[in-house]
């Protein structure tokens, strides 16, 4: 009986930032669904994880950059895993700069795509920090896709 409750209470909507996080996705797939109708594309695709934020590289003009950002981020992972074993320590502080770059791959698209529907920097600093908010006000606000600037 007791194995049954660990596993119950150990689902990911049982706790705190479970449910904090199930309601942040559930916020962005909203806006980015509204978002990718406004850029023309289909909405559907705002709810595949990965895929949609290919779906954002290619509205902000730079889908060729969506490759760069996975790179980073699955060489950064497997530098993160492999620095746990013996004598490869230093690989953890690549690990670092590695997931650093990758966070200014996206931040970079993020600023792209304020630029795309008519916002500037100060946007672009909400869609990086407050994401969820900002793709809604990008979503169900009155703002037009401009195209992307490449």
């Amino acid at each position: 009986m007791s194995i049954f409750l660990n596993i119950f209470t150990s689902l990911p909507w049982n706790n705190f930032y479970g449910v904090f996080s199930f309601i942040w996705y559930v916020l962005l797939v909203l806006g980015l669904y509204q978002t990718f109708e406004k850029a023309g594309e289909q909405g559907w695709k705002a709810i595949i994880p990965i895929y949609n934020l290919y779906i954002c590289f290619q509205i902000a003009g730079k889908p060729s950059y969506f490759l760069v950002w996975a790179v980073l981020g699955l060489m950064g992972g497997l530098c993160s895993w492999l620095s746990g074993f013996a004598l490869l320590f230093w690989l953890g502080a690549f690990s670092w700069i590695l997931s650093i770059l990758s966070m200014l791959v996206l931040a970079y698209m993020w600023y792209n795509l304020a630029l795309s529907f008519g916002y500037d920097f100060l946007f672009a600093l909400g869609l990086i920090f407050l994401n969820p908010i900002f793709i809604m006000i990008l979503g169900f606000g009155a703002s037009r896709y401009r195209g992307s600037f490449y």
